[in-house]
């Protein structure tokens, strides 16, 4: 291995040090030489960087660099930057616009910091560049002469299928950053997704397919023009919370995106024997028989452009209107996947009508992994070693694509990957993957979330939350930001950062809260497959809470929900379940379920509030379950039919939200009656 000189470091930069976005046991090989300079004084003082540093003044962001921060700069050598303008028949910087220079630094630059050691163990960035976008990470191996140890193996990184890191030079630290200097200028995709996929050799039949059915056309829209975040700068300040106060922004763009699981024209023939978009109808027919002998359901121009057309539905099944990395399909945060854990899922309604999609990340740590590969993510998986006649295989989403695409995986509107199997919402996948109970992350409700950057990554930052500049950040909504949102102007629609020592499922939440003590917000659920559900809403009881109304389909259902934790112990009988013999637990359980409440859930745990762990570090000892703390809870919102082919909404009405008292909003459950009402003869559903 190389070696590095480590000098010791001031304490503030040392506590800064500890925030790293991956590990806070850093290997010898990510230590990196202190210098006491900026990264813009790097820049200026390399030779080697001297063209790079004109592009970064002509671009307005020399300012930024000079400014304390955390930054990842892959620093084109002016070799790189020589053959990128000769590339495009240019001989200086001086003939590039200030715009151009502006794409190629923010491109080049991330807002947080990386070593290589940060990049093997993270397995690629979860930070966006200063464009907003993902890089693409390739790992490549060297062999290097060590002077002590000769031949050594070790990896760099590709970024965007274009600049090598430089392996020698790799690591240099200045006061704000890390620099990786690269051997080719790292570019950017401005091409929208449907181009990228039809230029896509290995995904011809998929490409082809989303033309015929019109719906590479419904993937083009970037950005709403209209949406101009100082016209609500207005809202941004401190809003009370529990018993300290958070600063909210209102997000600086309103941007649409899409997300494509392709399968290859390689798997199409290895697996289903399918050769052409003709073939691939014809299995789409026996996915979906529904509307056979219709006009809409033909193998023809129009009826393919018709959204109850087989290849149709087919099609837009494997389609996302969210722009998801992948590191962002799902998350670690708060769920335990250890013994006796659960693998973190999310759902999401895709694009689809009335069809939803699991995302699953197996872990080889507890029971539900099976026979499928682990640390891998998986779409409509199913496998419980309880309903073994529920097993599904699933698809594996591949991280990247060909290294002819990788540095067009992501483009301006959105992201694809390769997937191993066709995925689809027919009559097998709807009674075996959704014949489970559904938990729902608000987050993945709204594609705008997803879409603008909402959720941060980092989820054990203590920085103080009245602060406008803390890490996560919280942001109050306009009306009318969600398409899919309709709210009463005098109530807020607030998002609290992920926090993995909140007492929230996956560490963030939503919160309704009004200075005019009324808020009114209706929403539309996701589809299950038709039957009889339970509704279930999960949040946290504090005193500081309000009242509401809830809504299914314009309906009231039952009392309002008192929020407020006074004498609710006693009132419904709450014991910790971990206190509790296995045979009282469950008769807590019962005697809460007759009441219409729930425990938190077993698999869902939180850090102390005073430490800093990541989520990887998550155990049994090191955290408090829901199910033990009484303020973390679930409760039956709604008993009765859904209809899949139908829309259905939830309405919330404050009923007391005096001095701006806030209703929480965590996650919802779906829950069909084959798993809450289970008889004596069957096996209860797991409190996980």
């Amino acid at each position: 291995m190389k070696h590095i000189k480590v000098y010791m470091l001031a304490i503030t930069a040392m506590l800064t040090w500890s925030l790293t976005s991956c590990s806070d046991d850093m290997p010898e090989d990510s230590l990196y030489t202190y210098q006491a300079e900026m990264l813009s004084d790097y820049l200026r003082n390399h030779e080697q960087f001297s063209l790079f540093a004109q592009i970064v003044q002509k671009s307005g962001k020399m300012d930024l660099l000079s400014s304390y921060g955390r930054y990842t700069c892959f620093a084109p050598t002016n070799a790189a930057v020589q053959e990128y303008l000769a590339a495009r028949n240019l001989s200086s910087v001086d003939q590039l616009t200030a715009a151009d220079c502006d794409t190629l630094t923010s491109t080049m630059v991330i807002n947080e910091m990386y070593t290589l050691t940060d990049l093997l163990q993270c397995n690629g960035f979860t930070q966006l560049n200063l464009l907003g976008r993902a890089l693409a990470l390739k790992e490549v191996p060297l062999t290097i002469n060590d002077p002590q140890q000769g031949e050594v193996q070790v990896s760099t990184f590709r970024v965007n299928g274009s600049g090598l890191i430089i392996y020698e030079q790799a690591n240099d630290s200045v006061e704000n950053g890390i620099v990786h200097p690269v051997d080719k200028v790292v570019r950017s995709s401005s091409a929208l997704l449907p181009n990228v996929i039809a230029r896509d050799a290995n995904i011809k039949i998929f490409s082809t397919a989303l033309q015929k059915t019109g719906l590479d056309r419904q993937m083009l829209r970037i950005k709403d023009e209209s949406y101009n975040y100082r016209d609500w700068t207005y809202k941004e300040g401190l809003y009370p919370s529990d018993n300290h106060k958070n600063w909210c922004r209102v997000p600086r763009t309103r941007k649409f995106g899409y997300t494509a699981f392709c399968f290859t024209d390689e798997v199409l023939k290895d697996v289903y024997d399918i050769n052409n978009v003709d073939e691939l109808y014809a299995y789409a027919c026996t996915i979906y028989p529904e509307g056979a002998g219709q006009s809409y359901y033909a193998n023809t121009d129009d009826a393919l452009m018709d959204e109850r057309n087989p290849l149709h539905k087919l099609m837009a099944y494997h389609l996302l209107n969210r722009k998801a990395a992948y590191a962002k399909l799902y998350t670690d945060c708060t769920i335990y996947h250890g013994a006796g854990g659960l693998n973190p899922t999310e759902y999401y309604s895709t694009m689809n009508p009335h069809s939803t999609l699991k995302v699953e990340k197996v872990y080889a740590s507890n029971k539900f992994k099976g026979d499928s590969e682990s640390n891998q993510l998986y779409l409509n998986r199913m496998y419980d070693p309880s309903r073994t006649q529920l097993t599904m295989r699933g698809a594996i989403i591949s991280q990247s694509v060909s290294d002819e695409m990788i540095e067009e995986q992501e483009c301006e509107n959105g992201f694809y990957y390769y997937i191993d199997r066709i995925i689809d919402y027919g009559a097998e996948t709807r009674n075996k993957v959704f014949n489970n109970r559904i938990r729902m992350d608000l987050y993945t409700f709204w594609p705008e979330l997803i879409n603008n950057d909402i959720r941060s990554v980092v989820t054990n930052s203590h920085a103080d939350t009245e602060k406008e500049a803390s890490t996560p950040q919280n942001f109050i909504f306009p009306q009318g930001y969600f398409e899919e949102v309709e709210s009463d102007p005098d109530g807020d629609f607030i998002y609290q950062g992920c926090r993995n020592y909140y007492w929230s499922y996956e560490g963030d939440e939503f919160n309704l809260r009004s200075d005019n003590n009324s808020y009114d917000v209706t929403f539309k659920l996701p589809s299950v497959p038709t039957g009889t559900y339970q509704i279930r809403l999960g949040f946290c009881l504090i005193p500081s809470r309000g009242i509401a109304q809830f809504y299914v389909d314009g309906k009231p259902q039952g009392i309002p929900l008192d929020m407020r934790s006074t004498g609710w112990v006693d009132r419904v009988g709450w014991k910790a379940l971990s206190s509790l013999s296995a045979a009282n637990a469950e008769q807590n359980k019962k005697d809460l379920h007759n009441q219409g409440w729930y425990h938190g859930p077993r698999a869902v745990r939180n850090f102390p509030g005073g430490g800093s762990y990541q989520d990887s570090e998550l155990s049994t000892s090191n955290s408090s379950a829901f199910c033990d703390n009484t303020g973390t809870v679930r409760r039956v919102i709604y008993t009765g039919y859904l209809d899949g082919d139908v829309t259905h909404t939830i309405r919330i009405r404050s009923v007391w939200a005096d001095g701006g008292a806030e209703l929480m909003l965590d996650y919802i459950e779906l829950v069909p009656k084959s798993v809450y009402g289970i008889d004596s003869e069957g096996a209860g559903e797991d409190d996980l």
